[in-house]
């Protein structure tokens, strides 16, 4: 099974806004005209992503979205991120004909089963874990022992060694991390730290997929950009692969 994560796509409420000179409509059209294009090359079974998918939670920059995922044609998982707003993405989900996308943010074929966990405190730039979600989290990993688990989720949990994201990454990723590895489990995905990362743990892969609006340049604790943008596309096979496009 392939799968393609996206993340980090920060759609402004007009078209014609930019953010640090760079317009996130341009990279998310070139990114969906790829995936079409990817689509048409080999098998693409799901798409993920990863969270901040607005810059400020515009109900018309969410309906966008969801216009331009439901013409892939392909299921899709959207996990909400620090900029986006809860409330605003469910009126925009419930005006627009979605066919495609999966409302349970969890995806199962004969081998896999994906999770996808909340890591988003109101308000706050960084991630966190609660108490409630963190216990539902282990009862899946239980419960779905004879899969292969991949986790998706916005914060990362292990710095990336660029303070600007680094200092507000998941703030209880020990937890999490200890936990995946009690469970065993095979992946885990995130975005939020603008820059792409693959580390290996014994049998654990974890991944940041880069942004589709833009990177930081790695090392910075100010605002200083790269206009590459991306996207990973994953292949969950029994040996995982991870192939990151940047463009």
């Amino acid at each position: 099974m392939k799968a393609i994560h996206l993340t980090d796509i920060h759609l402004t409420l007009s078209r014609d806004n930019k953010i640090f000179n760079v317009n996130p409509y341009e990279n998310f059209d070139f990114v969906c005209e790829e995936i079409y294009r990817i689509k048409n090359i080999t098998d693409i079974a799901l798409i993920i992503v990863s969270g901040d998918i607005t810059n400020d939670g515009d109900v018309d920059a969410y309906k966008y979205f969801f216009k331009k995922m439901e013409s892939l044609k392909t299921p899709y998982i959207a996990i909400l991120g620090n900029h986006d707003i809860k409330n605003n993405f469910d009126i925009a989900l419930a005006e627009e004909k979605t066919q495609y996308i999966i409302n349970s943010r969890q995806y199962k074929n004969k081998s896999w089963h994906i999770i996808s966990v909340d890591t988003v405190v109101e308000g706050e730039d960084f991630g966190f874990i609660s108490n409630n979600n963190l216990a539902e989290l282990e009862r899946e990993m239980i419960e779905n022992s004879h899969f292969n688990i991949a986790i998706f989720m916005h914060h990362h949990a292990i710095s990336v060694g660029t303070p600007i994201v680094d200092n507000c990454m998941l703030n209880n990723s020990k937890e999490l991390l200890a936990l995946c590895e009690k469970h065993q489990v095979k992946f885990i995905g995130s975005g939020h730290a603008h820059t792409s990362r693959i580390w290996h743990h014994n049998t654990m892969v974890t991944s940041v997929a880069p942004a589709v609006v833009f990177q930081w340049l790695p090392g910075i604790d100010t605002v200083k950009i790269s206009k590459g943008f991306g996207f990973n596309i994953i292949d969950f096979s029994s040996d995982l692969s991870i192939t990151s496009c940047i463009y």
